[in-house]
């Protein structure tokens, strides 16, 4: 069977420092936004930014771990799951529908994170347990976000010969060719 041939080709080994750059940067990433949840004594994490951490620090230089994806992708998501939250009843179809347009919008607005794709998921399964409003986009999704781009920033160019990230927020065009 051809899954199960070996005959593909898999990703190139990474070394001990990419392992300790994963390992370091999950892992501060991770506890700083535990340590300002309890600080600010509002949630600045969610599930979604573990996988966020995976694409930030295994795989730093796709595009879909620069952060105009990553702020953006979040931003985006959860806005669409607090819309359905906020001004739908909450079902399998709505749940379904919103997940679909999460990926329409981050594909349109060139802002596609995958883990920002679970937004809407954790958002409207939790809704029949959980007040939301439109604080949640500032927090957890917008400082957390931003929060780990600061983050893999100090982190992804410390001790590094490959400037991180590729590209900004790029909210005008410059002069470069798309």
């Amino acid at each position: 069977m051809f899954l199960l041939s070996g005959k593909e080709k898999l990703a190139p080994k990474p070394s001990a420092g990419m392992l300790l750059r994963g390992f370091a940067g999950g892992m501060l990433s991770i506890f700083i936004l535990l340590l300002l949840s309890g600080y600010a004594h509002q949630p600045w994490i969610m599930a979604p930014f573990g996988a966020s951490c995976v694409l930030l620090y295994a795989v730093p230089q796709s595009p879909l771990a620069q952060p105009r994806n990553l702020i953006f992708g979040h931003v985006v998501s959860a806005a669409i799951g607090l819309c359905v939250a906020l001004y739908f009843p909450v079902n399998t179809f709505s749940i379904a529908i919103a997940i679909g347009l999460a990926i329409c919008c981050m594909q349109f607005f060139r802002c596609v994170h995958p883990p920002a794709g679970a937004n809407p998921l954790v958002i409207l399964l939790t809704a029949p347990a959980v007040h939301y409003d439109w604080g949640f986009l500032l927090f957890p999704v917008l400082s957390g976000a931003v929060s780990l781009v600061a983050v893999a920033y100090a982190v992804n160019n410390w001790r590094s010969s490959k400037p991180w990230p590729e590209y900004g927020l790029a909210l005008w065009h410059s002069k470069m060719k798309e």
